[in-house]
């Protein structure tokens, strides 16, 4: 057992404070047998490593990540629910559910998250001011407990133990598995309403009128602007846009999903030293100046 660890350096999405731990990827079948060879660090599961702190950090212990597999979701398209590994990404999810006509439940800010981080977390996302965090939307779930045990938890089975396993951050045991909801959806689109705010007032003045009428909505705002522009900003609203909604060509392949790989800043380059008040300040006056000041009904393709 002890061959099948790595020493690895662990940190959280915000690459402070790193760690050292044993690391390995194992199995469903295999977890169990890690528990009882953890030392006295115990063990600490991992996902894709997005949370901000040291959530997914165990100095000196055992760090796990379970080795599941997108090919073994279970799509119930007639009462719209997914049942799949705990260490299945949302991203991975996304590429078989959306083209099927479904979509994740809450929207976070990133897609490169687990299933099971997601539940541990019970993230939120865009949508959360009308359909809640990502537990509202499990059905059940199988947690493997200290013992070696393994519980089948829902809403309506040892309530009490799946609510402290929905937002418990892995502290009652491990995810293996869950079930949980689905939006059903027409296209790949959203379709979106863009304000651009001059300050925080108008910010919020915007947000109370009709937040209720969009499923989604997220600000971008500016925190290094001062004085008549404090937090100045950007709001964006939307929805799943209607196949109605999409042009002559969209509507063709109107669930067609190929999301764009990301860019990101290299690793050679110095967060001290390129990252600063004053590239920081040019940044944020050209992403806001990008947006319209106000505009109706833009068609956008989810990964955007």
């Amino acid at each position: 057992m002890k061959s099948d660890y790595s020493q690895s350096r662990l940190t959280g999405w915000g690459l402070t404070s790193p760690s050292y731990a044993r690391t390995a990827q194992v199995s469903h079948s295999e977890v169990g047998e890690h528990v009882k060879d953890s030392s006295g660090r115990g063990i600490v599961m991992r996902g894709l490593g997005r949370s901000y702190g040291d959530a997914a950090q165990n100095a000196g212990g055992t760090v796990l990540t379970l080795a599941d597999s997108v090919a073994q979701a279970v799509l119930d398209t007639e009462q719209g629910t997914l049942t799949v590994g705990a260490g299945v990404s949302l991203h991975d999810l996304l590429q078989i559910i959306v083209p099927r006509g479904f979509f994740i439940p809450v929207s976070p800010g990133t897609r490169f998250v687990t299933v099971g981080g997601a539940i541990a977390s019970d993230i939120h996302g865009k949508n959360h001011h009308l359909e809640g965090s990502f537990g509202n939307h499990v059905k059940r779930l199988s947690l493997l407990l200290a013992d070696g045990t393994v519980k089948e938890l829902g809403p309506d089975q040892d309530a009490p133990l799946f609510w402290a396993t929905v937002g418990g951050m892995g502290l009652t045991g491990i995810i293996l598995d869950a079930t949980f909801s689905l939006i059903r959806i027409e296209t790949s689109r959203c379709i979106v309403n863009t304000v651009r705010c001059k300050n925080i007032d108008e910010l919020f003045e915007e947000m109370s009128h009709g937040d209720d009428e969009y499923r989604y909505s997220v600000a971008w705002v500016d925190l290094l602007a001062t004085g008549a522009k404090l937090g100045r900003s950007v709001l964006w609203r939307g929805d799943h846009a209607r196949l109605s909604d999409l042009s002559t060509k969209d509507a063709i392949d109107p669930l067609h999903y190929a999301p764009k790989h990301l860019a990101t800043v290299p690793a050679l380059v110095p967060s001290f030293g390129f990252v600063n008040s004053w590239t920081s300040a040019i940044f944020n006056e050209l992403w806001l100046r990008k947006e319209p000041r106000r505009k109706v009904g833009t068609i956008k393709n989810i990964p955007t």
